[in-house]
């Protein structure tokens, strides 16, 4: 029987801050990281924009996700608005997930409960060079009380570049639930879905139709890769501003026929199983989140050598490491890999393996509960996939 005056203590309440949890590999990250702290601690998800398409995964299971509808420019009114929503719900840890939450999450937390701020930066918008203005906010945050990540080694760095000071900048990598290796049943549902024969050799990504992704030089290196295999078809999961763009890209190049655009696809790492291989050509990533999904699907992987991306993948052992910028090199990967099925599978089967070992969620879940100061279980909760 426990005394009054031993109380079984009350769950430590997170509150996770992000833009919102529209598709994207932040908000899928965010996703699995509150269904992984579920059973350990009270979670409130804040959106400074919209809840999103997302958000039914976590409300569906119990987890509030609500949004305080953020207007353009600096609006010191979001602060407080995301100030009232602390003060009702009282969270002890306040997660912020990008540059914005982080920003005005700080803000709200000064103004109201002075929870313990975590800010995780998860990639960044271009490779251009800081700004000024930038610089000195950073310079300004660095120095109010919180703890400061990034996902990877070299985002990291480019942040103490930024003005965050360096002996406050910590790595902690993305992690995913690696779920089951498809087989040739999903293989085959996958390629149903998409319209696909089982013949075809399938290139595919899954990405935000956005300049910072580059769709262009896989357009480009597509081209390539129909000259030397004319059954190829490319795949482009995901929507945004370029589609039009993008689309008539394409048809000028004569490659429209072969080009299938699904738009945003709540399926999308179910269709992973559909690709021989898969490609990322960003000219900035802080981990990708769909590459490790890819990795996972036992897929092999042609990336740009950008960002953490190389701290992921391994040149000629967990994937292909292109050049950014380069559709000429990224094509004559493609065209490699198509003609080496043996390369491909030692390749897919390696990039496995390292996800599992290295990139899962529960090791991210591991290092995030010691931030937030949440004893874990023994043995560590199952993260189960997505």
């Amino acid at each position: 029987m426990v005394a009054p005056s031993e109380s079984i203590p009350k769950p430590v309440k997170v509150a996770q801050v992000v833009h919102s949890l529209g598709a994207g590999g932040t908000e899928r990250l965010v996703i699995d990281l509150c269904l992984a702290l579920a059973p350990l601690a009270e979670l409130q998800v804040l959106c400074l924009d919209e809840p999103g398409v997302w958000a039914r995964q976590l409300t569906d299971r119990g987890i509030p996700v609500s949004a305080v509808g953020r207007t353009p420019g600096f609006d010191i009114g979001l602060a407080r608005a995301i100030a009232r929503e602390f003060r009702a719900w009282k969270p002890d840890v306040v997660h912020c997930h990008h540059y914005a939450p982080y920003v005005y999450g700080t803000l709200g937390s000064l103004m109201s409960v002075r929870a313990k701020v975590i800010y995780t930066e998860h990639g960044r918008l271009s490779d251009a060079p800081w700004s000024w203005k930038r610089k000195l906010a950073n310079h300004l945050f660095g120095h109010l009380p919180g703890r400061f990540f990034a996902v990877s080694h070299d985002l990291r760095d480019y942040m103490v570049e930024g003005g965050i000071p360096a002996h406050r900048m910590e790595v902690v990598y993305n992690g995913i639930p690696p779920g089951d290796p498809p087989g040739a049943a999903e293989r085959q549902d996958a390629r149903a879905r998409l319209g696909l024969p089982e013949s075809a050799y399938v290139v595919g990504t899954v990405a935000r139709l956005d300049p910072v992704k580059d769709l262009p030089s896989l357009l480009e290196a597509f081209c390539a890769l129909r000259d030397s295999r004319p059954d190829a078809s490319l795949v482009i999961v995901g929507d945004g501003e370029e589609r039009a763009a993008l689309e008539a890209d394409a048809e000028r190049r004569g490659i429209a026929n072969a080009v299938h655009f699904t738009g945003q696809r709540d399926d999308a790492r179910e269709l992973l199983a559909a690709f021989d291989v898969y490609v990322n050509c960003s000219i900035t990533e802080g981990v990708s989140v769909t590459i490790l999904e890819a990795m996972a699907a036992v897929r092999p992987v042609v990336v740009t050598r950008v960002g953490g991306t190389p701290e992921v993948v391994e040149h000629d052992v967990t994937g292909w490491l292109v050049p950014a910028r380069a559709p000429a090199k990224l094509g004559s990967a493609l065209c490699h890999l198509a003609a080496d099925g043996a390369l491909a599978s030692r390749l897919a089967r390696a990039a496995r393996a390292h996800v599992e070992s290295q990139f899962a969620t529960q090791t991210m879940l591991s290092r995030y509960l010691s931030i937030y100061g949440i004893a874990p279980p023994c043995p560590m909760v199952p993260t189960g996939s997505s």
